[in-house]
């Protein structure tokens, strides 16, 4: 078949520029919605929440920060964080590698102290590097007057210990109970609180690994007060628990050392945390990741290859684009269904997963298109690498889950930077029309670009 005129080949690169823009829009769209989505969550919980970049400075925050500090989003972002809290105040719960929990006094717009409890996660980019913290805040001040009034009216202590929201107990070193109050009860499943001490079970059993307990008695040893300490714990059915404990070191007329302790069930409160990182996890991903396959999109090719041409220019290392297009895919859909269909390039894009080696890469490029990215690869090696994933590809049986037996192949085109083009729009172009000469002349096989800069 004789070879596109020049004419064929604008006409074609300029319906893939439309193509490309009509896609663009659609992500474009599609983050956006998602990230309003994203705020919508963020500014409805009760929860303050604050991004940071590495630095600690503020990028992103929720309504209820702005009304906890009184101090407005414009003052609020590129600010230290830093500056909100009287660092004299801070009596930290938790520190590890990712994440930090402590309590401060911040301050807001009349110069009142506010105690909150600061929590904050790393965020981590695709690749593990960390690029940012999450913060939650937590205000602290009923709970601080809860533990004001308990220290300040023993004369009320019965009547609030039997009464109070929180779980309340006491108990020995060893963790064998001396009194609980109902609340505590039916934090762990139990409708009464003898139930639960007619059975002799010390506070450890519930503890779902012992050595958070053993953590809470050495804090308690050094300090004589923990403070906000989160812990998983079990109930009496093995159901998973989040609570959040105050305790202090005291003891009774005999000298006996005891721990006084509250008790807060907080695993609503923890699980919507985790619901809110996941989400904004998944924005992250799918902002870079085509959702079907779980390769990457397209708007993740177009940024790395204008990377790879910068990084090829200084390192005179060349790199190739694959382009590909199943053969005969049509026909599949029209036999097994879209469902099937959809199935079955899910299955493609784990062959091609499999048949690469980071950091070479595969992107989705829309309906059965596929684009493979070498880097630091010549076309000769391309082409083998090609050739191989060819095989793999017409070897592998698709669609055996579904209880059938589908066979595939691909026709690829091979072009490479910079012996081929001088950028990316027509490298993709170059490696598009080397795919449809194969496609035009029989299919099943790999087509290289003979065109040179």
């Amino acid at each position: 078949m004789d070879n596109p005129t020049p004419r064929a080949v604008i006409s074609k690169i300029r319906k893939l520029e439309d193509e490309i823009e009509t896609l663009k829009q659609r992500c474009e769209l599609d983050i956006k919605m998602s990230l309003a989505k994203y705020r919508r969550v963020i500014d409805a919980t009760s929860e303050g929440f604050l991004e940071l970049n590495l630095q600690f400075r503020i990028v992103d925050f929720n309504a209820t920060v702005v009304r906890l500090v009184g101090i407005s989003g414009e003052s609020l972002i590129n600010s230290s964080v830093e500056k909100l809290y009287d660092k004299g105040s801070v009596f930290v719960h938790f520190a590890s590698k990712d994440h930090l929990s402590f309590e401060a006094n911040f301050y807001n717009k009349t110069g009142k102290k506010l105690p909150l409890l600061f929590k904050r996660s790393i965020l981590r980019d695709e690749v593990g590097k960390p690029n940012g913290y999450l913060v939650f805040l937590t205000e602290l001040t009923e709970l601080k007057e809860v533990q004001k009034d308990l220290e300040q009216a023993e004369n009320r202590y019965r009547d609030i210990y039997q009464n109070a929201a929180q779980g309340m107990y006491q108990c020995y070193l060893d963790g064998r109970f001396l009194r609980i109050n109902p609340a505590f009860a039916k934090i762990f499943g139990y409708k009464q609180t003898k139930q639960l001490l007619s059975k002799n079970t010390g506070v450890t059993s519930f503890y779902k690994d012992p050595n958070s307990r053993q953590h809470l008695l050495s804090a308690l040893k050094e300090n004589k007060v923990v403070t906000n300490y989160e812990v998983e714990m079990l109930d009496k059915n093995g159901k998973f628990l989040w609570v959040m404990i105050n305790a202090r070191l005291t003891s009774d007329s005999d000298g006996n050392t005891l721990i006084d302790g509250i008790l807060i069930d907080n695993t609503k409160k923890r699980l919507a945390e985790d619901k809110l990182r996941h989400s904004r996890e998944r924005f992250r991903y799918l902002a870079n990741h085509d959702s079907l396959t779980g390769l990457f999109n397209t708007r993740y090719l177009y940024k790395a290859l204008d990377k790879l041409i910068v990084e090829s220019n200084e390192t005179n290392k060349p790199f190739t684009l694959v382009f590909l297009d199943m053969d005969n895919f049509k026909h599949v859909v029209d036999t097994y269904g879209h469902l099937n269909g959809s199935q079955a390039l899910k299955e493609v894009a784990e062959t091609l997963k499999h048949s690469l080696t980071e950091p070479s890469f595969g992107v989705a490029y829309g309906g059965d298109e596929f684009v493979l990215v070498l880097p630091k690869t010549g076309k000769r090696a391309a082409l083998e690498h090609v050739q191989k994933i060819r095989r793999i590809m017409k070897k592998t049986v698709y669609l055996t889950s579904k209880k059938l037996a589908v066979h595939m192949s691909a026709s690829f085109g091979v072009a490479t930077y910079p012996d081929n083009a001088i950028d990316s729009m027509g490298l993709l172009a170059l490696a598009d029309e080397a795919m449809f000469r194969i496609k035009s002349s029989g299919k099943d096989a790999v087509g290289v670009s003979q065109k040179s800069e």
